[in-house]
């Protein structure tokens, strides 16, 4: 169990209950939402690059 940040609100996500994820260029990404996990397939670079390497 770990505390990643939903990389389009920036909410705290545990990744064992997280709404949604998607992987972009290896690394696995955790959403609050659908909403959320849906933004940042649109755009996953903008997003993607936001984020510190974890």
């Amino acid at each position: 169990m770990a505390n990643h940040t939903d990389p389009v609100c920036g909410m705290k996500v545990d990744d064992q209950k997280a709404a949604a994820q998607s992987t972009h260029e290896g690394k696995t990404y955790y959403f609050c939402s659908q909403s959320c996990k849906s933004k940042f397939e649109q755009n996953p670079k903008q997003y993607a690059s936001q984020q510190p390497v974890s």
